[in-house]
């Protein structure tokens, strides 16, 4: 990993900020990473290039997360995030978030598809109830997320929205988090240079609650969100 920053939550804690371009396994062997959230987009993708170790590791068909993923990408008409919980008391990862993305059929309600200006309001949200999911319902504290957006159209505002969704998450709940990893092909440095600026003094603001409705399913989650 590549350290980006270290994001400095009102309480006055420090929660790391890092970079890595790669893939899930390594970090989560490693033990780096407790938590993923990653787009439903398959084939040359986070998810596509990682879904056998993520089966393997959560003890989860890999058949059963490519049909949610499918089904949340191309069916599911409300921004909804897929909680898979790990099914493995030896796995490296307590959980996956299958998240709502630019490529999703419900990103058409928010903006034009695909790889306009990103909406923040749905980036935003869509990774606070992603880590709040996984902090409350896995006690994870070392969380991985690779883009939301379509393959090779990465934007700066996707992070930073990405960032102020953490920043406010740490803010109301003090030492929840250690690390957070963004992860993947389509991310680099320099998408990531706006972090820096959110340890400014005033400059995240706070999160504005959004209703959301969970049901639960044999060894899954949803989470839809409704704003």
């Amino acid at each position: 990993m590549i350290p980006i920053t270290m994001l400095q939550p009102r309480d006055g804690s420090r929660v790391l900020v890092a970079f890595d371009h790669g893939y899930i396994e390594r970090l989560a062997r490693a033990g780096e990473v407790d938590a993923y959230i990653v787009a439903t987009e398959d084939g040359f993708s986070p998810l596509g290039g990682s879904r056998r170790f993520l089966s393997a590791d959560l003890g989860v068909p890999e058949n059963k997360i490519r049909q949610l993923a499918d089904w949340n990408r191309f069916e599911n008409p409300h921004a909804s995030l897929i909680a898979l919980d790990s099914q493995r008391k030896t796995s490296c990862l307590r959980g996956i978030v299958l998240a709502a993305s630019e490529t999703s059929e419900c990103y058409k309600c928010f903006a034009t598809p695909t790889y306009g200006r990103p909406h923040r309001d749905f980036y935003y949200n869509v990774t606070y109830e992603a880590i709040t999911h996984a902090v409350e319902c896995w006690g994870a504290r070392r969380i991985a997320l690779s883009h939301l957006s379509g393959c090779g159209k990465f934007h700066e505002d996707i992070a930073t929205c990405n960032a102020e969704a953490l920043a406010h998450y740490c803010d109301a709940h003090p030492a929840a988090i250690e690390s957070f990893v963004f992860l993947g092909c389509c991310i680099s440095r320099e998408h990531l240079s706006g972090i820096r600026r959110l340890n400014d003094e005033g400059t995240t603001g706070r999160h504005q609650p959004i209703r959301t409705r969970v049901e639960k399913h044999d060894g899954y989650t949803l989470v839809h969100l409704d704003w």
